[in-house]
């Protein structure tokens, strides 16, 4: 009976473990430090579309005192299975504006249906703030939606680029 109990207790520790590890910190976009946000590989079913967005964080007014708004400027690059650059955009965006790029999916040259009819991508954003101070952040997501009805089904951002908390 002592040996049942010991392993029915091993046994929950393990499940417990084994759910920690699964749904434990996740890094769902990876980031270096040259202000580069990479996403991907995924697949884009039929009838669903995806996008980027990016978000300069931060405000114009430092401290009461209106400063001249200095744009972040972005490179969306959108890269297919195989490795080969397909799409890429340059833009600026003004601290605290979000700006979104969506990625054209529905070329069937830059990205071949496999055999489920999914199409597969991955994407880089690479973020440069021109003013060395304050040093700037932003964030950046990845979203698969439907077509059809706008919902959104596969939404990927890295949670350590999120604006900090307070006042």
């Amino acid at each position: 009976m002592l040996r049942s109990r010991l392993v029915h207790s091993v046994g929950a520790v393990a499940v417990l473990v084994a759910g920690w590890f699964v749904f434990g910190d996740r890094v769902l976009a990876m980031q270096d430090s040259e202000d580069k946000v990479w996403f991907g590989p995924v697949g884009v079913g039929a009838g669903q579309a995806a996008r980027i967005n990016v978000y300069g964080l931060g405000t114009p007014i430092t401290g009461g005192i209106a400063v001249p708004v200095v744009p972040w400027t972005f490179t969306v690059r959108i890269f297919d299975r195989r490795g080969i650059l397909v799409q890429e955009r340059e833009f600026q965006v003004a601290p605290g504006v979000i700006a979104s790029f969506e990625i054209n999916v529905g070329n069937p040259n830059d990205f071949p249906v496999d055999r489920l009819g999914r199409r597969t991508l991955r994407a880089e954003v690479v973020g440069f703030n021109p003013q060395p101070d304050p040093p700037g952040r932003y964030a950046a997501t990845l979203e698969v939606y439907s077509q059809l009805t706008g919902h959104t089904s596969v939404f990927i951002g890295n949670p350590n680029e999120q604006p900090p908390s307070g006042p």
